[in-house]
């Protein structure tokens, strides 16, 4: 029975995928959970696993290629007689619904190549059929063919060094780049023509309506004697058209509180080396801001919610904050799910084992689906204020920075020495207002600065 492998949605933002490479190829056994294929998107290179045991019967999409969330990528035959050849492609059953985005139409252009053309084996039919080079330009990915619109690029004039002459977002930029190093053409001079002084005609009036002048090109960018021209990976392309798509998407509001951190800080001071002997790994403050970012979302549960594309708001009953982890491609956000049912310990444990598969880079789909908040942590850099944009389609995002001794005022005037840090709350301003935002920092204050000198982590 055959089985589509579909594109996953990995983060709620997400709406499309790359296809970074195949682990399988066609007619491969595989096993339920198995990695078909790592999947490309701003937030992380993930591998994909199988959804069912079966054999690989057809690869639909290629390797750098982009569809969107949902779009069938594969077909495994669960069947164990299945032969190395590609199968035809399965009917449609009665529940399939298509998939209503313009980026359809590339995956159903791939397919029909795929028919006759057999993927990953090595082989290949002696004829294939025809097509146009303005067809074969359509297979594209979204941010190759976002690059050439920029540019005003005939793609036509561009030789692809893709499958099949594909144009692929290197041989834009490498064209780009050859632009900019080819001379100027200098123009020939012409003969003036002989003057004739016109007879003077009245000018005509202006027509209601302007012609709509389409903007100019921005020019090739230019390195200077001093200087490098950088080409940004496709994550960090694609993380900074998430970054400009949640500002034009939500009216940031921010504001910030200062804690007091002081009793935590001491606890760490006296207990981090043993809690770290006793569990195997590290607790720092963050687990506490988890802790204490849970409690106040009980208490104002819009924190937790959704803008929706009809104007409504989706409250979420569970709180699975998403946790920002700086790696060295860029920065990342996995899921702890329902955190509220955690200790702090366990969400120290939790926390560990998410950067340690971010930064090995086995991070699972699951990992990064299904957030509801984000809690950042740019402090560990020595940050005093930070101001995050938000995760989209979150109504909030927390910033912790860092926590520095410095002389504060305290009860009967008295200065002292506490340990202090400032928690900033970016908010989207169409479901939440000043108040709501302002008595959620204060209950997660609240809460950070209830702990005692000893502290049941437990």
């Amino acid at each position: 029975m055959p089985t589509p492998v579909k594109m996953p949605r990995l983060g709620e933002s997400v709406a499309e995928g790359t296809i970074g490479s195949w682990l399988k190829n066609e007619g491969d056994w595989v096993e339920k959970d198995e990695s078909l294929a790592e999947i490309i998107t701003d937030k992380i290179n993930a591998e994909l696993p199988s959804p069912v045991a079966g054999r690989l019967a057809k690869i639909l999409v290629k390797a750098d290629d982009t569809v969107p969330v949902g779009a069938d990528i594969a077909v495994i035959e669960e069947s164990a007689d299945v032969s190395t050849s590609p199968p035809a492609e399965p009917a449609p059953g009665p529940d399939a619904a298509p998939v209503e985005s313009p980026a359809r139409t590339n995956v159903a252009v791939m397919d029909n190549k795929s028919a006759s053309t057999s993927v990953g084996n090595g082989s290949q039919t002696a004829t294939q059929p025809s097509r146009t080079g303005e067809e074969e330009r359509q297979r594209i990915s979204p941010l190759a063919r976002r690059l050439a619109r920029e540019h005003d690029i005939d793609l036509n004039a561009i030789a692809g060094t893709g499958v099949g002459g594909r144009v692929r977002n290197e041989d834009i930029l490498a064209y780009l780049a050859q632009q900019q190093e080819a001379p100027a053409a200098v123009a020939q001079p012409t003969a003036p023509e002989p003057v004739v002084e016109p007879e003077y005609v009245p000018p005509a009036p202006e027509p209601v309506e302007a012609q709509f002048i389409a903007p100019p090109s921005p020019a090739p960018t230019m390195a200077g004697p001093e200087e490098e021209i950088i080409t940004p990976s496709r994550m960090r392309l694609a993380i900074a058209e998430h970054m400009v798509r949640s500002k034009r998407t939500s009216p940031h509001a921010t504001t910030v509180v200062e804690v007091d951190m002081t009793n935590i800080a001491k606890w760490l001071e006296r207990n981090k080396e043993d809690f770290t002997r006793r569990e195997g790994h590290s607790i720092s403050y963050v687990p506490f801001v988890m802790k204490a970012v849970c409690e106040g979302i009980r208490k104002f549960p819009l924190v937790n919610s959704s803008w929706t594309e009809d104007n409504q708001i989706i409250v979420k009953k569970r709180i699975n904050l998403g946790v920002a982890i700086a790696t060295d491609e860029g920065l990342i956000v996995p899921t702890v799910y329902d955190a509220d049912q955690y200790t702090i310990a366990g969400l120290a444990k939790q926390v560990y084992a998410l950067a340690q598969r971010a930064r090995a880079k086995k991070l699972t789909v699951q990992d990064l689906q299904g957030s509801t908040f984000v809690v950042n942590n740019p402090g560990t850099f020595g940050t005093i204020i930070s101001v995050p944009i938000i995760n989209q389609p979150h109504a909030a995002i927390i910033s912790m920075d860092a926590v520095v001794k410095r002389p504060v005022v305290i009860e009967d005037d008295a200065i002292a020495v506490r340990y202090m840090m400032y928690l900033c709350l970016s908010f989207d301003h169409r479901i939440l207002d000043g108040a709501g935002a302002g008595g959620f920092l204060q209950a997660v204050r609240t809460k950070l600065q209830s702990y005692g000198r000893e502290i049941d982590v437990y």
